[in-house]
């Protein structure tokens, strides 16, 4: 998979989403329990002056996933001097959602995701993994008769849990709400708060087109791939510096009430077409239902010729086709989804999305300049991998741990509250800048360079004896992504372990350290 290789394969696309999807991990909307969000009176910027040298800080978190939702949790546990944390989302309230908006495919906690929410405390796991379902299998359906078990239980290893997104939000939200009440921390989460801005000079953000009359002492991006926050560190923070591009390939996500009865119910499958290039997804989700999730390379567009559309333009194109007419393509292109309870329902709401697309990003930097305000990013709005790695949220909630553990030096610390916090904030891009540049070398193999033939061959071999023997009778290893959702080992370390798979190799930590010294020098 972290090969040039695969690009000439007919199946590469189909590869890398197989093997990405062996961790279980992508985001996603869904339903939660409806519940009234408890807000508060934002803080008046004369009453945050007045505490302004009491030694208490002021905290902004843009973004209210997973990642912002469990640094607000450590935020209450740590000794970390906070007075006032206030959560800004753009998005309603998961916990009230109504319907669904189609991204409702399941993202996946593994050890790394595992292990961070479990340092806030066991409680906190147990409220988030009674909302998902336990999953250990993957399979590979070649077709409606062979199908290669690519991931099992394994003994000593917990399985992944699969929640949708608004779950894992709502138990979070849930469980902040109830402990907020006995802290002394004064916590608000604003909903339909759409940041349009952050001020790195001021120390103010702008919702919508109005400044907020507070100030913040630290402000924490986990705002996405399309992050504000990220623009902001561009705009005020240079030499700050990041790429972000979108992935080729187009997908469509929709939820059935039961899991396809000719496939196991509590397996993840990937389901290759028996013509076309459209591959599927299959998840099985809490109660029995799943979810399945269409992808295709390219987009085209469709035929004045209605007996030449095929599935890819009858999803993802601008064809003209009813419910009944995608139904039958589905049915003909994967047998193995006949009979499936609400496909007909699921075909609806796949034609009433819109395309979604994927976006990778990779900054240089984690966190702002020196005299600009104490700024950091978390999860996709630092490094994204459009679900290529299969370790978007995870690697985010891990971020969200790093970060608050940094913090907890703080009051050791001599100086400024701004030196202090940079100091905290240096701290976390020297251990998760790192993790996300292998990580995206590990979900994007040479990015577009050419391994030597002999090795690119040796590469290829080894990734599918991976797969198929998963180092099973001491052939082949596990494979990578089984690796990266079911170890806690560093993505550096499993980076530099497979170099033999890369055209240069992983900077040692003297460089990197060099690297990220020289960012802000």
């Amino acid at each position: 998979m972290a090969s040039a290789p695969f690009t000439s394969c007919k199946y590469m696309k189909h590869i890398i989403l197989l093997l990405a999807s062996a961790a279980f991990t992508h985001p996603s909307l869904a339903f939660a329990p409806p519940k009234q969000a408890r807000t508060k009176p934002a803080l008046t910027s004369a009453s945050q002056q007045a505490n302004d040298d009491d030694g208490s800080l002021k905290v902004a978190i843009i973004g209210a996933g997973p990642s912002g939702l469990l640094l607000a949790h450590r935020l209450l546990l740590s000794s970390f001097p906070v007075a006032s944390l206030e959560i800004y989302e753009s998005r309603s309230d998961p916990r009230l959602a109504s319907n669904l908006d189609g991204r409702a495919y399941a993202l996946g906690l593994g050890i790394r995701g595992r292990t961070a929410i479990k340092s806030v405390d066991e409680q906190l796991w147990e409220a988030i993994k009674s909302r998902g379902f336990e999953c250990d299998r993957f399979r590979l359906h070649i077709n409606e008769r062979i199908n290669v078990k690519l991931r099992d239980a394994e003994v000593g290893v917990e399985p992944s849990v699969l929640i949708y997104q608004t779950d894992l939000c709502g138990a979070l939200l849930d469980e902040l709400d109830n402990r907020s009440k006995d802290s002394s921390i004064d916590v608000r989460v604003q909903f339909n708060a759409n940041v349009t801005d952050v001020d790195l000079i001021s120390s103010q953000i702008k919702i919508g087109d109005h400044i907020h009359d507070s100030y913040y002492d630290l402000i924490v991006g986990s705002d996405g791939a399309n992050s504000v926050v990220r623009r902001s560190l561009t705009k005020y923070s240079a030499p700050f510096a990041a790429t972000q591009r979108k992935l080729p390939g187009y997908f469509k996500v929709a939820r059935v009430a039961e899991m396809p009865p000719k496939m196991d119910p509590r397996s993840v499958a990937l389901v290759l077409p028996r013509k076309g290039t459209v591959t599927a997804f299959v998840e099985p989700t809490i109660g029995g239902g799943g979810c399945v999730l269409f992808a295709c390379r390219l987009v085209k567009n469709s035929s004045a010729d209605a007996n030449e559309i095929d599935l890819e333009a009858a999803l993802f194109g601008d064809a003209s086709v009813t419910t009944n007419q995608v139904e039958d393509m589905i049915n003909e292109a994967y047998p193995l989804l006949e009979g499936t309870s609400g496909l007909s329902e699921a075909v609806q709401t796949l034609l009433s999305q819109r395309n979604g697309v994927a976006d990778s990003v990779k900054c240089n930097i984690y966190h702002s300049k020196p005299d600009a305000t104490p700024t950091a990013i978390i999860g996709d709005a630092a490094h994204a991998t459009g679900g290529v790695s299969g370790q978007g949220c995870n690697s985010a909630l891990m971020d969200a741990k790093v970060l608050s553990d940094c913090f907890a030096e703080y009051c050791s610390m001599q100086g400024s509250k701004k030196a202090k916090l940079h100091e905290c904030l240096k701290s976390y891009s020297a251990q998760q800048v790192p993790e996300g540049l292998a990580l995206y070398d590990l979900s994007f193999g040479n990015d577009g360079e050419t391994l030597p033939i002999y090795r690119s061959i040796a590469s290829v071999l080894s990734t599918v004896i991976d797969s198929l023997f998963r180092g099973r009778w001491g052939i082949g290893k596990k494979p990578l992504q089984t690796l990266l959702a079911s170890s806690s080992t560093s993505f550096v370390e499993i980076r530099r372990e497979r170099e033999k798979y890369f055209v240069k190799d992983f900077p040692s930590d003297e460089e990197l350290v060099g690297m990220l010294d020289g960012v802000y020098k």
